[in-house]
């Protein structure tokens, strides 16, 4: 049983228990940020508006000229990259001889975070200071890419 654990931590892309902790809450949160990132879209594109439960003004941050680039719904943005993230987290963990993910795929995911963050950041800023408004879905997702962050943050350095 030792000498099996042993070649796995060994191998090329072999992954620790706490490796294994880490890709796997950064696929939970993956999801959790495609999740909301997808129902900030639908109401964006269908002109629905968003059930925040009296939690804040979510639509008037969804309707501002802040929610989209050139057309595209900023939440579309947030779900592509948590999508991008799901898939380097599946490279990572999937078979790879070769030892590239093991090496590329940290490096990948806390790039992709770190800017995560700094857009998340900005959109926050002008949810506070611009439109004095707060939408709890993008405060969510902010903290789904900030908590994915920390996380890559950590794997880089393990």
């Amino acid at each position: 049983m030792r000498r099996a654990k042993a070649q796995v931590l060994a191998r090329p892309g072999g992954l620790s228990t706490g490796g294994r902790l880490r890709w796997g809450g950064l696929s939970v949160l993956a999801v959790a940020g495609m999740g909301v990132a997808a129902y900030l879209t639908y109401t964006h594109w269908a002109d629905k508006p968003v059930a925040c439960g009296n939690l804040g003004d979510c639509n008037l941050v969804q309707t501002s000229e802040y929610s989209a680039i050139a057309g595209v719904p900023v939440a579309l943005l947030g779900f592509l990259l948590c999508a991008a993230l799901l898939g380097v987290v599946v490279w990572r963990v999937g078979p790879d001889r070769s030892g590239m993910a093991a090496e590329w795929a940290p490096v990948a995911v806390f790039s992709m975070t770190l800017m995560g963050v700094a857009y998340a950041a900005y959109l926050t800023y002008v949810e506070l200071f611009v439109l004095e408004a707060i939408c709890i879905y993008c405060v969510a997702l902010a903290s789904i890419i900030t908590a994915s962050w920390l996380i890559s943050l950590a794997e880089l350095f393990a």
